[in-house]
């Protein structure tokens, strides 16, 4: 190959347009197809190519599975329209993430369990930089949280705005906190491992979210009129 096709072989693509072609193929045939050799492919280019923009396969799927976070980020929008105080906001956080997570649990699964080498972990503010449509309706709470690569940090966010409502103690908020992780990772890692029908996903969210309300009962020191049904 001579240097001129070489040269045209290795187009200049953005991270962005690779992110988005892999994004897509996932969609139409799952995880297991990517691969970089598939993707030079499809877009017509070669697999050097996409080397000159990620370090590896693993990077390129982090950042094609960031783009499932969208429809999440739709359900808090419309979430936080209707929820009407801390508790409502918090379980409905939850109960949006829990949709999501059931529904799509391989993405979610590599976006918050699998992948933990850091400096995937801090990509997640640049993604951000390349689709800021997938994030600039939302609001400064939510930025906030997604934007926290620590998966438990990221419940702590709101841990401590219901610690600064003076609604929950610093001592219980942790608490809160580490039984609302855990308790999700319990029901995760099940419907990961055997599977889940699609009519089958509100009980098993509705299953959570009652499991949570009884830890955020029992360790709020103000239910602000809470009555179970703002993440409805």
């Amino acid at each position: 190959m001579t240097k001129k096709k070489r040269n045209a072989y290795i187009k200049g693509f953005s991270r962005r347009d690779y992110i988005q072609k892999a994004h897509e193929l996932i969609q139409e045939e799952g995880l297991e197809a990517i691969s970089i050799r598939r993707i030079a492919k499809e877009m017509d280019c070669s697999s050097a190519s996409l080397y000159r923009h990620f370090e590896n396969l693993s990077e390129l799927l982090y950042y094609a599975e960031l783009r499932t976070l969208a429809s999440y980020i739709r359900r808090l929008n419309e979430g936080e329209k209707k929820w009407k105080n801390v508790w409502d906001t918090y379980i409905g956080i939850w109960d949006c993430y829990s949709r999501e997570a059931f529904a799509h649990p391989e993405a979610y699964n590599l976006l918050f369990f699998e992948f933990t080498n850091a400096k995937l972990k801090d990509s997640i503010g640049e993604y951000y930089n390349m689709f800021p449509e997938d994030i600039e309706e939302t609001s400064r709470i939510f930025r906030t949280m997604l934007q926290c690569a620590d998966f438990t940090g990221r419940d702590f966010e709101m841990c401590k705005r219901c610690v600064q409502e003076g609604v929950i103690s610093m001592e219980n908020a942790v608490q809160l906190n580490r039984i609302a992780c855990l308790l999700f990772k319990g029901y995760f890692f099940t419907v990961l491992k055997e599977g889940i029908r699609e009519e089958e996903i509100e009980a098993r969210v509705n299953m959570y979210t009652a499991d949570l309300e009884l830890a955020v009962r029992t360790l709020a020191s103000d239910l602000q009129g809470y009555k179970g049904d703002g993440a409805k």
